[in-house]
């Protein structure tokens, strides 16, 4: 128990009990002290505002009581403005002064923390001034200090006009009553506190007393109270005494309120007075402030809960609407940012259906709806303007037309667009064999073989060498014989017989070196062009569509793209549009065109994963690949007022969001899964490929060819045997017989 001076620490409510001595009018140091002390506002920085009813000892107490640092209070206030406002006769001069202190405010370098001690006539002033400079928002915290008068019914009026949507304004105000039989002193507390003390002494030794005399000794040595519980137990039963019985400084009183003005705007019940003022708790010398809820209420707990009302347009992924008889089902990917928002900023939320909705589950959750983010409905707009609702939790485009009638949270996603075509087909692999050298090449190999076989017959035939060593020349003595040995050469397989001369050598060895060079390069080439088949030229950027001879095209109509290609100064963009097929055609015979290679379509690169995924379940086929080019950037965001008090706070959530990548989470949970077309969802994709038998059939042909080859050079043969028989037979002398 300790009986302090003015502005001194009090010790811990839940461990002590400290009065501080206060003369009647002095209360407003000890007041900010207490209300540090108990974590009733956290400031880093301050601005405190005073008018002249505060004397200069008064504010240097103040100042102290802000600063003051010790083992109980850690130090929160490390930076202080303070400005002077002073009160005239004159109404005029007031509004231009105060404006002029207000307006000379740095709120980015001194914070958005504000106390303001004025007279009650200047509170009303003060806060217009203030809203008008738009120093009061969601972030801001003003706590005003009116030590002259009580907010009686109609000054409370006054106030709450002042009050607006999404302000955090709380009062601490003067209601002590000036009866003369108030008691005060420190012989009053003394005696007081004693009393309340021996009362309390009394029955704890009683209970105790009675307690002991139920059991055994052994027994009341082990549930005796410890000397924490008999404090408690102390503590708790002055102050209950005190407060019900005690007359010391009873008459100083200090009420606190705080506005609560968050979430009115957009409740569904407009009979809701728009902003009212709660009571917060109070502040008497000998207890304290006495918190009966937090001082700012939407600083710690949002929007305390309510219900408000969001406007959602039926559009998969983004938000998808099932209404079942009376009920109202919301999901999608805004609906886990909403839910996300709802649970940080403390509200729930009524859907307000929009348009058509949904009452069957997606087609296996790969339906992606046609309904243009480009273009805001009127009753969005309308609801969203008059604050019917506290936002349309719908995804639609941010674009500078529409910002004109509404505002935008931050992008919550950046679409781009890519092309819809045709997956390359691959090339048939007959003549796999023939890929690895071009015309030109296999037609110089065939004309080197048809030259070297003669070549080399006229160096064995001009040789002097067989002549002169006297040897006969055998196998290379023709040109058949020759053309065969470059070809069987050419095949690394040899031949019977080498050339004896020199010259002759040369030249064998000569080609061997070149048939080498040929041989690695084939074999090398020809695993590539079985590891990686080849395919179609894609189309996979603009370029590809505008330069292809046969090629038509579509943009998706009322989209984002469609009015920036029509107004944009690029060649490319103006000629895609001015070509493009502007009629509306049906989806179906469109996906059937673009799989035969003679259509794309141009789209949000997430619409069409999901037509490629919608495809793929109807067909179990690959037959649609996206372009590697990915262009305009089109941002989604959610829709606000303009004026909307909860723009910075709704952007700054979804900031957060981003930051921990669980929107970006969201989006891939909403993407199609991977098939076994993921891996060729692009044009230009390359995949490494396995051997089969299409890629051998060339080899196959080949052998069949020589085989029917063969067969009719032996059928050849046959016939030129028997015509060389027949002539020779006619040719013998044959004995006549009689």
């Amino acid at each position: 128990m300790a009986i302090s001076e003015s502005d001194c620490p009090r010790l811990p409510q839940d461990l002590a009990f400290t009065i501080p001595l206060i003369m009647q009018g002095q209360e407003l140091p000890q007041i900010i002290l207490d209300l540090r002390s108990n974590k009733a506002y956290n400031w880093n920085s301050v601005t405190v505002l005073y008018d002249l009813t505060l004397s200069r000892d008064m504010i240097t107490r103040v100042l102290t009581s802000l600063t003051l640092d010790n083992v109980d209070i850690a130090a929160t206030a490390s930076t202080i403005a303070l400005m002077e406002l002073t009160q005239n006769y004159s109404s005029i001069y007031n509004i231009h002064y105060v404006r002029e202190v207000l307006t000379s405010l740095k709120w980015r370098n001194i914070g958005t923390n504000y106390l303001v001690m004025i007279s009650i006539e200047l509170v009303p002033l003060v806060m217009d001034i203030s809203k008008n400079l738009k120093l009061v928002n969601t972030e801001s915290q003003w706590l005003y200090i009116i030590s002259n008068a009580d907010l009686k019914n109609e000054t409370n009026l006054d106030v709450i006009k002042h009050l607006k949507e999404g302000d955090n304004v709380a009062f601490v105000y003067n209601v002590t009553s000036s009866e003369e039989n108030c008691k005060q002193g420190i012989q009053c507390h003394i005696e007081e506190v004693l009393d309340a003390f021996s009362r309390a002494l009394e029955s704890a030794i009683l209970d105790e007393i009675d307690l002991a005399g139920q059991v055994s000794d052994e027994e009341w040595e082990a549930i005796r109270p410890t000397k924490s519980e008999r404090r408690n137990f102390l503590l708790k039963s002055m102050k209950s005494y005190l407060s019900q019985n005690g007359e010391c400084d009873n008459c100083t009183i200090w009420q606190m309120k705080a506005g609560d003005t968050w979430g009115r705007e957009f409740l569904r019940n407009s009979s809701v007075l728009s902003v009212e003022l709660l009571q917060v708790g109070y502040w008497k010398p000998r207890e304290g402030p006495l918190m009966t809820d937090v001082l700012f209420p939407h600083v710690t707990h949002g929007f305390r809960g309510r219900r408000l009302s969001l406007a959602v347009v039926h559009n998969p992924p983004w938000q998808v609407i099932e209404v079942n008889n009376s009920s109202v089902t919301f999901r999608g990917m805004v609906a886990d940012i909403v839910n996300e928002l709802s649970k940080n900023l403390n509200f729930s939320y009524a859907v307000i259906p929009i348009g058509n909705t949904s009452s069957s589950k997606l087609n296996s959750d790969y339906d992606f709806n046609d309904i243009s983010t480009y273009e805001i409905p009127d009753v969005i707009i309308n609801l969203v303007r008059t604050r019917k609702v506290l936002m349309a939790a719908s995804a639609f485009t941010i674009s500078e037309k529409t910002k004109t009638l509404v505002n935008f949270t931050l992008p919550i996603s950046t679409q781009t667009y890519t092309i819809l075509a045709a997956r390359p087909k691959e090339l048939s692999r007959a003549l796999l064999f023939m890929s690895p050298f071009t015309q030109s090449t296999w037609l110089s190999l065939l004309t080197a073989i048809l030259l070297m076989g003669p070549i080399l017959y006229l160096m064995n035939k001009f040789t002097p060498v067989y002549e002169y060593n006297g040897i006969s020349v055998k196998g290379l003595s023709s040109i058949y014989n020759c053309i065969w040995y470059v070809y069987g050469a050419l095949l690394q397989q040899g031949g019977m017989y080498l050339p004896y001369a020199d010259s002759a050598r040369i030249i064998i060895g000569s080609w061997w070196l070149v048939v080498l060079v040929l041989s690695t390069t084939y074999c090398g080439n020809l695993v590539a062009f079985l590891t990686f088949p080849n395919s179609d030229k894609p189309i996979s950027t603009i370029e590809d569509v505008l330069n292809h001879p046969s090629l038509t095209w579509t943009i998706a109509q009322n989209s984002f793209f469609e009015e920036e290609a029509k107004t944009s100064n690029d060649p490319k963009y103006q000629e895609l549009f001015k070509k493009s097929i502007k009629a509306s055609i049906n989806k179906q015979n469109m996906v059937q065109n673009i799989e035969n290679g003679h259509h794309v379509y141009i789209d949000w690169k997430m619409r069409l994963q999901y037509m490629m995924k919608k495809q793929f379940l109807l067909k179990n086929t690959c037959g649609l690949a996206l372009g590697k080019e990915e262009f305009c950037e089109e941002r989604i965001g959610l829709i606000l007022a303009k004026d909307n008090p909860y723009t910075e706070k709704i952007n700054k959530e979804i900031k957060r969001l981003h930051q921990v990548g669980l929107i970006q989470k969201w989006l891939r949970d909403y993407l199609p899964k991977r098939d076994r077309c993921y891996k060729s969802r692009s044009t230009s994709a390359a995949n490494n490929h396995t051997v089969n038998l299409d890629d051998m059939q060339g080899s196959f042909f080949v052998l069949f060819f020589g085989f029917l080859i063969g067969l009719f050079i032996i059928f050849v043969e046959k016939l030129l045997y028997k015509y060389q028989k027949k002539r020779s037979k006619s040719k013998s002398v044959q004995p006549f017989i009689t």
